[in-house]
């Protein structure tokens, strides 16, 4: 365990407070894949995996990479198999046409997907099931839809699933570890989305990665990308604390904003990684 010590008042020297935040890591292979989503492992090519809303094409039943869903395995190899029949040589774009191949084709990872795929990947390096073993959907009534989880568990996972009481714990600001998440619900101009963000480090700050689009992204510029929170006074709300990402702070981080504009801004714990 961590002892920070943090100057809550600049204006009074010596006025520090402290906090005690767990250390724990999460895996090596789990960190690789988190590697591998900010930069899709293509030969000699420095490009993160796009963001993907399956809202805007409606798709149901596709393959993983299509509908946002899908590792950097998955999206790489269908990039192969699209790339041989429009005869593409994908070795010979640049990063930034690569980037725009991905999106014309609509091969990236929602929000959802990416916390599902990076859990799922930690349990099974702690020795558990699959994520899918431990989730429960308490939202879907419809027997059909129930048994479609069964064989379909990432397409099925959304962030409210992650959300829901059955599924976890909120925790405090002070308890935060690698592997939590902070959930944002109803968020967005209409309080029509959700999003939700995945710890990847704690020390004096908070370190998260996420798949989002911002406004100031354009049609090519977003994807799987980190952040950080630096904790200002632990004692205060998430909202209240120093918001970085994409060399922007505050206001000016449209992350920061949707966290804002949500209705509820959750810190959570999943049940299964709280078990293991």
């Amino acid at each position: 365990m961590l002892v920070v010590k943090i100057l809550v008042n600049p204006g009074y020297p010596g006025n520090l407070c402290t906090i005690y935040l767990n250390m724990k890591s999460l895996s090596k292979q789990t960190q690789n894949l988190i590697n591998s989503y900010l930069r899709l492992p293509f030969p000699n090519k420095d490009v993160s995996c796009p963001y993907f809303n399956n809202r805007r094409t409606g798709l149901r039943g596709g393959l993983r990479a299509i509908i946002g869903k899908g590792t950097p395995d998955d999206i790489i190899e269908e990039a192969k198999i699209i790339s041989l029949r429009e005869k593409i040589d994908l070795t010979k774009l640049s990063n930034d046409e690569l980037k725009k191949f991905l999106i014309d084709n609509n091969l990236g990872v929602d929000c959802s997907a990416l916390v599902y795929h990076v859990l799922d990947t930690e349990l099974k390096t702690r020795k558990m099931k699959g994520l899918n073993k431990y989730l429960k959907y308490s939202q879907i009534k419809n027997p059909l839809r129930k048994l479609l989880v069964k064989f379909r568990p990432v397409e099925s996972t959304g962030v409210k699933v992650f959300a829901d009481e059955i599924n976890s714990v909120k925790i405090k600001l002070t308890d935060i570890e690698p592997g939590d998440l902070i959930i944002m619900l109803n968020t967005g101009i209409n309080h029509d989305r959700d999003h939700i963000l995945l710890i990847t480090n704690v020390s004096s700050n908070i370190n998260y990665i996420h798949s989002f689009q911002w406004t100031s992204d354009g049609k090519y510029n977003h994807g799987v990308r980190e952040g950080q929170i630096e904790i200002i006074d632990p004692n205060k709300n998430l909202l209240e604390q120093k918001w970085l990402e994409n060399s922007k702070i505050d206001e000016e981080n449209e992350t920061f904003q949707h966290a804002r504009l949500a209705k509820h801004v959750i810190l959570k714990r999943l049940l299964a990684i709280k078990s293991a």
